[in-house]
């Protein structure tokens, strides 16, 4: 019987971190403070967002 080993590999752990994000106040949507548009409204349904913390995983720009 034939295992496959790639499923076996280490993948890296991610690293949460606790960010600002910018979360609607009318829908799920949500955006990182680095990804906010100058007027901060929401890119999905275009209302207006508020500041919350969130545990996220780190990503490089």
């Amino acid at each position: 019987m034939f295992f496959n080993r790639k499923g076996a590999e280490e993948k890296p752990e991610e690293v949460l971190m606790s960010m600002e994000v910018y979360a609607c106040n009318s829908c799920n949507g949500w955006m990182r403070k680095d990804f906010a548009t100058d007027d901060l409204l929401c890119p999905l349904c275009g209302d207006q967002t508020s500041v919350e913390m969130r545990e996220l995983p780190q990503i490089s720009n």
